[in-house]
């Protein structure tokens, strides 16, 4: 279940399903953007809320993982040098820092066992998706709009978080935070075949209707078709609740963005 509560004075999102857990997670309202976006106006208020966020969690600056987000579907881990191992060079954010920003550009998705390190992505009526292992402490963040979603993206998080770190899908809560809703995201044709393409026949009829598509619905199914089970899905719209978050559809493209952030506290790994 979500509850509004405040960060650093700040109205966000949590879950409760979190709150028994070493790991801090929310997701942002319009009163904490970390990106502009289109609002090239507020750039000087989104350094300042990283420099909060950033105390908030009693973290250094650049202990803020913010990718470039491309609607793609690559999956990156944030590991120090000495936990590389095996490891592609494309794959891994390796610290301690300082870490050139091409490590993460063309990324969607992030994921850690890193107790000091805070992953943040941003939206405007995309999904954001925050994965949480309890048993081996990993944390990701995921954003995933309609071609992420198509794509599976937060399948591939799981897999890389298995492949990684030796997480089992029983032990995985996931938090579905504020995105469009079905009643707001109309899709043309061509974009609905891709979507339902990743859920199964029986589940199409319940993430459509007509035109209209549930994005945080199929990122639902495809947890579930991942052996995930602990769901915490935000029914709040994007689009409809305009006045709390930013909504680039409702918006016209000219809007900032809200975030998710997840972390592991200090000394839980």
């Amino acid at each position: 279940m979500f509850k509004q509560e405040e960060f650093m004075g700040r109205r966000v999102l949590k879950s409760s399903f979190l709150e028994d857990e070493p790991v801090i997670a929310f997701f942002t309202t319009r009163e904490l953007p970390l990106k502009c976006g289109e609002r090239q106006d507020l750039k000087g208020q989104i350094e300042q809320n990283k420099k909060l966020v950033c105390e908030g969690l009693k973290i250094p600056l650049e202990n803020l993982i913010i990718p470039n987000q491309t609607h793609s579907d690559n999956v990156k881990v944030v590991v120090r040098k000495e936990e590389t191992g095996n490891r592609q060079s494309n794959e891994s954010i390796r610290l301690p820092f300082t870490v050139p920003r091409s490590l993460y550009e063309n990324t969607d998705a992030l994921i850690t066992n890193q107790s000091d390190i805070a992953l943040a992505l941003n939206f405007a009526d995309c999904v954001p998706i925050i994965l949480y292992d309890k048993s081996k402490k990993i944390v990701a963040g995921i954003h995933a709009g309609w071609r992420g979603t198509a794509a599976k993206i937060v399948q591939k998080a799981v897999k890389k978080m298995q492949e990684e770190f030796k997480s089992e899908s029983e032990d995985i809560i996931a938090l579905i935070g504020p995105a469009i809703g079905k009643c707001c995201f109309e899709v043309d044709k061509d974009t609905m075949e891709k979507i339902l393409s990743s859920v199964k026949d029986e589940e199409k009829v319940l993430v459509c209707d007509k035109m209209n598509v549930d994005l945080k619905l199929v990122n639902k199914f495809q947890l579930l078709a991942m052996g995930v089970e602990k769901i915490d899905l935000c029914e709040d719209c994007t689009c409809c609740k305009n006045e709390l978050f930013f909504s680039y559809r409702k918006e016209k493209g000219n809007c900032a963005r809200h975030s998710l952030a997840v972390m592991l506290k200090r000394g839980e790994k």
